[in-house]
């Protein structure tokens, strides 16, 4: 037997063990795998004897795994894992064009930003199929990292900055949201939280926990009735009449354009801001990342600017193809 042959049967032999391992029984893990019962036997044997260990404990039924066994079960889901990123990865480039873009948007601004990505990826990049997620902010490292989406447009900024590509797209400040028919003091926080609780984002959503944090900064404890993870959850909480929210116009846009009726003011109390960016995989993609980002600001300036046009000023675009690490 060649060295290519055994370092193949090598792989083979941990698809199986795998399968072994998560049925614990070798006729069902055959079976799953589309092989003979005594082909899963024969792999298990070579293995064992490759390494000079006993990794599966026959005696029981259903099968159990030694200790030996349970550290080849925990470096298995790695190397084949490996073995599947390195499939991806010179699929991508034996096609002549990417075939699948894999986006995740903020759900915020996902309604807003689809039509536009849907045109440029199929007119400007030429990637036949697009496939979008919606979700949180704090769900798109996971993501990206286990290779479920190529690019994130997103708020959080990722821990471990050296490993992704981070375009800037915009920064927007928080307003004050109030009901539209609230008649009550709008520049006195304390005098507007006597009158209205405040809805909020939950503290486990990252939007949460940087309102949470610059209310602490600022000295601010205000009385709250509802808490939520989406945006138009919060929104609505506000068109009861009942609450005020702390909100960007990103987190607003579904709400205007559905028509709730609210009434968007500064902060009674020193502001902050937030990013929105995309990332991806460093030096994935190439450009596309970059003009992706360009892309994105274009689409939110021009619906901030017919949605808020009395604030739209106050939101800082950016539209350039250098990354920032």
């Amino acid at each position: 037997m060649t060295r290519n042959e055994t370092e193949i049967n090598l792989f083979r032999a941990i698809e199986v063990f795998m399968a072994v391992a998560e049925m614990r029984h070798v006729t069902a893990a055959a079976h799953a795998l589309g092989i003979t019962q005594s082909a899963a036997s024969q792999h298990l044997k070579n293995l064992e004897s490759a390494f000079g260990v006993t990794l599966v404990d026959r005696s029981h039924r259903p099968l159990g795994l030694t200790h030996a066994g349970e550290a080849m079960q925990r470096h298995g889901y790695r190397i084949l894992n490996e073995i599947e990123d390195l499939k991806s990865d010179l699929r991508h480039l034996k096609a002549a064009t990417l075939p699948v873009l894999r986006v995740g948007l903020l759900a915020s601004i996902a309604t807003t930003l689809t039509p536009g990505l849907f045109d440029f990826v199929e007119h400007d990049l030429r990637v036949p199929e697009l496939i979008l997620s919606a979700g949180l902010a704090s769900d798109h490292q996971s993501a990206l990292t286990a290779r479920k989406i190529d690019i994130a447009v997103t708020s959080e900024l990722f821990v471990m900055s050296d490993d992704y590509d981070t375009y800037p797209v915009m920064e927007e400040p928080f307003f004050l949201v109030l009901p539209e028919g609230y008649d009550g003091p709008e520049d006195d926080i304390h005098a507007i939280s006597k009158r209205l609780s405040l809805v909020r984002f939950g503290a486990l959503t990252p939007v949460g926990r940087r309102t949470d944090q610059h209310l602490q900064r600022c000295r601010l404890n205000l009385p709250r009735a509802i808490e939520a993870d989406r945006s138009s959850m919060v929104v609505a909480g506000v068109v009861t009449g009942k609450c005020f929210a702390i909100l960007t116009p990103s987190l607003l846009i579904d709400g205007v354009a559905e028509g709730m009726p609210l009434r968007i003011v500064p902060l009674p109390f020193s502001g902050f801001k937030r990013g929105v960016q995309v990332v991806s995989r460093k030096e994935d993609l190439g450009d596309i990342p970059a003009r992706l980002a360009h892309q994105c600001a274009d689409i939110l300036r021009t619906h901030f600017e017919h949605r808020f046009p009395d604030i739209a000023d106050q939101i800082t675009y950016f539209t350039g193809a250098n990354p920032n690490h």
